[in-house]
């Protein structure tokens, strides 16, 4: 097997350990916060998922040799700037106190998830060269996934603790 076979694999998977252990040593630190001081922490790393758009550049991704079209790429577009627009809301709704920022925050992390597992179950598992990401979709898929994926969990953790506001 050439190391370009796996070279994405092993780095999504380093970095989806890292990402972990990072949230794993500051949770005890986000346990003293309030649920609304959490957020706020958890939720900016999705500000970035506009980095979707890069499915759509020339040169970027070529993911046309793993079987996937421009419609799916523009899928994949589509969701993620949904989802950073969502973040963007979400923690404006908990910055302002609004009444209703916990659902808000609940329904941009069901739909960041779900897009999440849209995306990454898809594509990751279908690259079997990673040439074809490009140095920028390499970056993509093994550091921000994993950084989008830990904070997903982490941010529903935090939504199901019994916390005050």
């Amino acid at each position: 097997m050439e190391p370009k076979t796996y070279f994405h694999l092993v780095g999504y998977t380093i970095a989806l350990a890292g990402f972990a252990l990072l949230y794993w040593s500051a949770r005890d630190r986000l346990a003293t916060m309030s649920r609304d001081a959490q957020l706020k922490v958890l939720i900016p790393v999705h500000f970035f998922r506009y980095f979707g758009l890069t499915a759509m550049l020339p040169g970027i991704f070529n993911l046309a040799p793993a079987g996937f079209s421009q419609d799916y790429l523009f899928q994949i577009m589509a969701g993620d700037v949904l989802v950073a627009l969502l973040a963007l809301i979400a923690f404006a709704a908990v910055q302002s106190r609004s009444a209703a920022r916990i659902g808000v925050v609940w329904a941009f992390n069901i739909v960041g998830t779900l897009d999440y597992l849209n995306a990454a179950a898809r594509v990751t598992p279908s690259i079997h060269d990673a040439n074809i990401l490009g140095p920028f979709g390499w970056i993509v898929i093994t550091v921000m996934l994993p950084a989008w994926l830990v904070s997903h969990v982490a941010i529903f953790l935090t939504l199901m603790s019994k916390q005050r506001p």
